[in-house]
């Protein structure tokens, strides 16, 4: 080694001798004048003070990478500039900002896993943490932040009851916490699927032939046969999707409301629904009919009755500026025998004046041109005229 460094140092000099020996030639510094000898001195120094700056900044600079090096390790100092989410008492994620990475670090205040673009908790009573580090998913552990299930996996959902589903080359399968595939039925995945999580020892799939999505247990058996269109998870109820017919079920796969032609919402305390002519009913989470027909802005209407009123001058006498009278005729108004209600947002129905429902809310406008006569337009443009008995005029 040390005969390696002497060699390169001695290579060194010869070059820069070499360089001295060309200058002096070129500058008449060979001769043994006492001029040439001070040229050469200057020479030489110069060369000498270009070589030190050139060691002193390479030293420098090699300083500088190992500390950035070593700061990676250990450095804290940018923080308090990340959000953080406190996963356990001995762990801690940094979410990543501006384009830069997340990471993890323990009670010790070290880093323990970096290059993660985001994390998702599992289930309760699981312990394995979702990742992505940018490209792939995989999981590790909450009590110490080491990897389980390195990211190998386009796609990868939370652990819940002990199983997590995975996309291997669209072919969603459930792995246990050591990373072993424990069903594996051929089930597809899809985009448009909200996520394939266990509840209550049920988790809704697609099946990989058909396409069309069912309920297994947790052993990849199907308890609600691949027969529907699509299952929702909303709050702790399932919905399921059968054309334009909907079901509501419980976790436990309990029937809450049956198949029928509706949509539903499911608030704090009931179920909305909402049915194709636009009516709406309300349920309780327990799937009785509380309101048979949910309606919201009852308007009285006027319409415009043709008779012709003109200005009166402030004695309440007729105006006797001809021209003003004939040019500002006002057209009197009067009261539609039928009120008009709302049920779904923007679709509108006939009530009668003692609140009795006439027609759904089929409409997205009602306009009275007579005192029983009202034109109920199907969409802008195209209607229908109906009578304060909501029949159409024949």
């Amino acid at each position: 080694m040390k005969n390696a460094i002497k060699t390169i140092w001695n290579g060194i000099k010869a070059v820069f001798t070499a360089i001295i020996d060309w200058f002096a030639t070129l500058f008449g510094m060979k001769a043994e004048t006492k001029y040439a000898r001070v040229v050469r001195g200057i020479v030489s120094a110069a060369f000498a003070v270009v070589v030190i700056v050139w060691a002193v900044a390479a030293i420098y600079g090699l300083g500088r990478a190992i500390h950035w090096r070593v700061s990676k390790l250990f450095d804290t100092t940018d923080d308090e500039y990340r959000i953080v989410e406190h996963l356990t008492e001995n762990l801690s994620y940094y979410d990543g900002y501006y384009g830069r990475d997340g990471y993890l670090r323990n009670g010790k205040n070290r880093k323990v896993l970096k290059g993660i673009e985001w994390i998702s908790m599992p289930m309760e009573g699981d312990s394995l943490v979702c990742f992505s580090d940018g490209n792939h998913r995989g999981y590790f552990h909450l009590r110490d932040g080491k990897v389980v299930v390195k990211p190998k996996y386009q796609h990868a959902w939370v652990f819940s009851e002990g199983l997590a589903a995975v996309d291997e080359n669209g072919r969603v399968k459930f792995i246990n916490p050591k990373g072993e595939v424990v069903i594996d039925r051929l089930f597809a995945y899809n985009d448009d699927d909200c996520g394939y999580v266990f509840h209550n020892g049920h988790c809704a799939v697609r099946e990989g032939v058909s396409g069309k999505m069912g309920i297994i247990d947790r052993s990849g058996e199907w308890v609600l046969p691949p027969d529907y269109d699509d299952i929702y998870l909303r709050d702790t109820f399932l919905l399921l999707a059968m054309g334009d017919q909907h079901a509501v079920l419980t976790f436990a796969m309990d029937t809450v409301i049956p198949m029928m032609a509706a949509s539903f919402i499911i608030r704090d305390t009931a179920i909305l629904a909402t049915c194709a002519d636009h009516s709406q009913r309300v349920y309780s989470l327990q799937g009785e009919l509380v309101t048979a027909a949910e309606i919201r802005n009852v308007e009285q209407m006027m319409y415009e009755t043709r008779e012709v009123m003109y200005p009166v001058n402030k004695d309440g006498h007729e105006c006797t500026d001809e021209y003003y009278c004939y040019t500002n005729p006002i057209e009197r108004m009067d009261v539609a025998t039928c009120l008009r209600y709302e049920g779904e947002a923007d679709w509108y129905g006939l009530m009668s004046p003692d609140g009795k429902i006439l027609t759904p809310p089929l409409y997205v406008s009602i306009t009275p041109v007579a005192k029983d006569l009202y034109l109920c337009e199907t969409d802008y443009g195209r209607g229908v005229m109906l009578n304060s008995k909501g029949k159409p005029v024949e």
